[in-house]
């Protein structure tokens, strides 16, 4: 997770930078993915949070996970599109 962070902050940095509107909207999906695994607790078991079980607590989690879900899959396919632009899409071929 701490490689994550590290990338995560070196990207926000270097966005003001991007001219490029595609390439800037392809770098905000790819920090928002980021943003998402970053914001998932590593270690469920020792979470101090307190159990809610009314009905709207469950449909914003629920929501919450669900955009969580759409965010990283930009982010992995930003990711697999800049890894295949190098040719290291796959694995096979590096081994």
């Amino acid at each position: 997770m701490k490689l994550l962070g590290t990338i995560h902050d070196l990207l926000e940095r270097h966005l003001a930078l991007i001219g490029e509107e595609d390439v800037r909207q392809d770098a905000l999906r790819y920090l928002r993915g980021l943003k998402s695994l970053l914001a998932i607790p590593v270690d469920m078991t020792s979470r101090n949070a307190i159990p809610l079980e009314d009905h709207v607590s469950l449909r914003v989690e629920r929501a919450v996970a669900v955009t969580r879900s759409r965010q990283i899959a930009d982010a992995r396919r930003v990711h697999q599109s800049a890894v295949g632009v190098f040719g290291w899409d796959n694995y096979d071929d590096i081994n």
